[in-house]
């Protein structure tokens, strides 16, 4: 799990991905930390579940246009299959923006989630079409 160093309000803010160098030291006249205070933090806190709610909206649209589009015989096995879709690809995208240093906005999210599904359909309509 990354870690940015996180100085207390007082301090001057630190460059994005600084690192404090070995035996490092602040400042005296900084003042100390209040007490509690997380000197690091995850990086992106938030993203991974930005990717599953981009991947749950996603696939739940997807299985309303198969449903009444009438390509799916038996609803339970499409909501399976949508189910199975969200944590996969969820689960993927979700690990960039988790191991990042910088912050994910919802943009960046929401490309990486239509991303990974995009490409887990390729790869599904392609296994598909050669197995047959």
């Amino acid at each position: 799990m990354p870690l940015t160093f996180n100085p207390p309000p007082t301090w001057p803010p630190a460059p994005n991905g600084w690192v404090p160098p070995p035996g490092w030291q602040p400042d005296p006249r900084w003042g100390a930390p209040p007490p509690g205070w997380p000197l690091w933090k995850r990086a992106n806190p938030s993203a991974f579940g930005r990717t599953f709610t981009v991947a749950g909206v996603f696939y739940a649209l997807m299985l309303v246009l198969a449903l009444s589009s009438g390509r799916v015989a038996k609803p339970a096995e499409a909501v399976g299959y949508g189910i199975g879709q969200v944590l996969i690809s969820g689960l993927i995208a979700g690990i960039f923006p988790f191991r990042s240093r910088t912050r994910w906005g919802w943009g960046l999210c929401i490309a990486m989630t239509l991303g990974v599904a995009i490409a887990l359909a390729l790869v599904q309509a392609y296994s598909a079409r050669n197995s047959s």
